[in-house]
């Protein structure tokens, strides 16, 4: 009886997640397959594949055609991942058509790491936002050097969607709890997974953002909107959450309205819009600035243009946030950054903290810290 060999490293539990989404992966698959199927069958494609994790759609993509000798390019950062999917890639019979490279795909050399351009270019550097993984900036570098002219790339295009909702604690058991609604508040783009009674929602759904994979560049993008509001209530928050189009045919979502089968892992972004609360009633618009730079997102409303809004726009008088607060997290984020700098300059005592956090990370609840605590914890110190 084969013995099975045991774990070595870490993989995130949000890895994993993504690694195992059914949906994503069975529509990626189908996305890839109907790619390789149209381009020459009698000439072996080059197909790249940036943050490859254990390999999947790799091996996917090397299994599509198999009398035609297509090669595979993977990129993958995480040593551990590489080693996961080199397994995968053997047990599946196609380790001889797949490079796995564990490196940062804006490393890639030319000839070196490729032999020609990629035919076919497939990314996996996807999250809650779309566009904070980095896949502008895979995608600038890697378009025209790494692939040809004419190259198909999954996904095709991202549309990132919203709708402005209320969302406050009010009255639970009887106990007003509205003074708990400040403590929501947070600068980021939290992860969420909806449900039907966290929110309600007072507008329909609107875009904000499109990416055209193809030639979307990096760049920052402010827009100004005019969001109509359908039902009568108090603005609290923005759900954020994208279409990804992998071809001119296939279009998953994270939309919290699609049915559970549907569903991808990476959920929907919620931002408690500042300056504060707004109370509106059916009929009125509200101006919402939402902005990027290609990796982040910014919502806020724009307070100068609600006092032109009238009685059917009103904003609450208590903000959402202590002003303190803020200073208080910039300060803590430039000690820590001092920390990290610090610890960069001595590699013995970085590989004592990484092998601390590596034990944390494995095994949080003996240590009584809570798994998503240890996670934001390795990701800071153990990202490769």
């Amino acid at each position: 009886m084969m013995v099975e060999a045991p774990r070595r490293g870490l993989v995130l539990q949000s890895q994993l997640r993504y690694s195992q989404d059914a949906h994503f992966n069975r529509t990626m698959a189908a996305a890839i397959r109907k790619a390789m199927f149209k381009l020459n069958p009698t000439k072996p494609a080059l197909v790249l594949h940036v943050c490859s994790g254990v390999g999947t759609q790799s091996i996917v993509a090397a299994q599509a055609r198999p009398t035609v000798g297509d090669f595979v390019v993977a990129c993958e950062k995480s040593s551990t991942l590489i080693d996961i999917a080199e397994r995968a890639a053997r047990d599946n019979s196609v380790g001889q058509r797949i490079s796995f490279l564990q490196k940062d795909c804006r490393n890639l050399k030319a000839h070196e790491d490729m032999a020609a351009k990629a035919d076919l270019l497939v990314l996996e550097c996807i999250d809650t936002t779309l566009v904070s993984e980095g896949i502008m900036h895979y995608l600038q570098h890697l378009r025209g050097t790494f692939t040809k002219e004419h190259a198909h790339i999954i996904p095709a295009a991202g549309v990132v969607k919203g709708m402005l909702v209320e969302m406050r604690s009010g009255e639970m058991h009887g106990v007003d709890m509205t003074m708990s609604d400040a403590y929501r508040w947070a600068k980021e783009v939290m992860p969420v997974h909806l449900q039907e009674d966290d929110y309600v929602q007072l507008t329909e759904v609107f875009d904000m953002f499109v990416f055209d994979f193809s030639m979307s560049a990096v760049e920052q993008q402010v827009e100004h909107l005019e969001v109509v509001i359908s039902k009568d209530g108090i603005v609290s928050a923005l759900v954020v959450w994208f279409d990804l189009i992998l071809d001119e045919e296939i279009v998953v979502s994270t939309s919290p309205f699609v049915p559970q089968a549907q569903q991808l892992s990476f959920g929907q972004g919620l931002v408690y819009l500042q300056p504060a609360e707004t109370r509106v009633k059916r009929g009125a618009t509200v101006p919402l600035l939402a902005a990027h730079n290609s990796v982040e997102m910014a919502f806020t409303i724009e307070e100068d243009k609600m006092t032109r809004k009238g009685a059917d726009c009103e904003t609450l008088p208590h903000t959402r946030f202590d002003p303190r607060w803020e200073g208080a997290r910039a300060n803590l984020d430039d000690q820590w950054k001092k920390i990290l700098q610090s610890l960069s300059y001595n590699p013995k005592d970085c590989g004592y903290l990484q092998e601390a956090v590596m034990r944390l990370a494995a095994q949080p609840a003996a240590f009584g810290i809570d798994s998503g605590v240890a996670e934001r914890c390795s990701v800071t110190f153990l990202s490769e």
